[in-house]
């Protein structure tokens, strides 16, 4: 399969930091102190007249925090409890801004955020903010009895009643198991003596056997229905079909890939483009130029994508169809969740 790297308008800055860090690793020597002071409770966290579940993980990139935050809010508020989601809003315009979602744009709000609104049950209201704990009391002062923090693990300024981090496949490539930038960890792997729950995610796209214990494992399924800018379609009109360009701007790229072999989505090129990129008029003209090109007639993207690149879909030579997550829990995470919560 050939691709086609997008790479960020910044590259010589990113480039230039990554070196600085490479060489003066401050941010490992913040890192460390600032999880001594908290740990030996010379900080100390604030405590809301909520209970707060944390949802994150170790690992820069893609590890499903955002399906798995849709399936725990849905399955708590089914089970009788009052659920607000506090998230930072990755990618959007304004980042200093705070607010109660309503119906912002994408670009206002970040990406994830719609993909949350858009998968939630419509009374789950989903603070946006950077200050978390802003954020969460202002959930709890609407009569929201759980907070979950979306991405919340690294975020220790407020008090969490269980934390759970998830582990993604990029967690079990070797190279991958340093902190940034040697490897792709947030935070090293000791850090998990913090978690309450830990779930290995995107598990039947591990090819190996685990190397890291979890406290449960949560495979990557997917919807029959596909969401479609054409006509209604489901993820076999597209099985070993030919003229597919695959597309992605996620931060776990490959899982995409393994997910469309799982289903039989051969794709006969594919384009992937940083993690919450803002797709602009340059952009699209670039995909039709792959279309036209190597005469593709459909595009197949994940939800996030879909989100972006439906306001282009009359300049698009292509359908936009968006492979869509089930937001589900098993059982034993079900029954571990709420034996904390009651």
């Amino acid at each position: 399969m050939n691709k086609i790297h997008i790479i960020l308008n910044n590259k010589l800055l990113t480039a230039i930091a990554s070196a600085f860090l490479f060489l003066f690793p401050l941010h490992v020597v913040f890192i460390f102190f600032k999880n001594l002071f908290y740990d030996l409770g010379l900080i100390k966290a604030t405590k809301i007249n909520s209970r707060v579940v944390s949802i994150g993980n170790v690992l820069l990139g893609g590890t499903g925090k955002t399906p798995t935050t849709i399936a725990i809010a849905n399955f708590l508020q089914k089970n009788g409890f009052t659920v607000g989601i506090v998230t930072r809003g990755h990618g959007r315009k304004n980042e200093s801004n705070s607010f109660l979602l309503k119906d912002h744009h994408w670009s206002e709000c970040g990406d994830e955020v719609i993909i949350l609104k858009n998968n939630l049950q419509p009374n789950i209201p989903i603070y946006v903010s950077r200050n978390k704990v802003f954020a969460a009391q202002q959930l709890s002062n609407l009569g929201c009895n759980v907070i979950l923090l979306d991405d919340g693990f690294q975020h220790r300024k407020i008090y969490r009643d269980i934390d759970i981090v998830l582990i993604g496949p990029e967690n079990y490539v070797k190279k991958n198991q340093l902190i940034y930038p040697y490897g792709l960890l947030r935070e090293p792997f000791s850090s998990l003596k913090r978690a309450d729950i830990t779930i290995s995610t995107k598990r039947n796209l591990i090819p190996y056997e685990n190397s890291i214990q979890t406290d449960h494992r949560l495979d990557l399924e997917v919807k029959k229905e596909v969401l479609s800018s054409g006509q209604a379609r489901s993820i076999h009109d597209f099985s070993n079909k030919s003229g597919i360009l695959a597309l992605c701007s996620i931060g776990d790229p490959k899982s995409f890939e393994k997910t469309l072999k799982n289903i039989k989505i051969l794709a006969d090129r594919s384009m992937f483009f940083p993690d919450h990129w803002p797709f602009s008029k340059k952009d699209i003209d670039k995909i039709n130029q792959t279309l036209t090109r190597d005469n593709l007639n459909t595009i197949v993207c994940t939800e996030k994508d879909y989100v972006k690149l439906y306001e282009f879909r009359n300049l698009l030579k292509a359908d936009i169809n968006a492979i869509v997550l089930k937001h589900d829990l098993n059982q034993d995470i079900k029954a571990d969740i709420l034996g904390r919560l009651v």
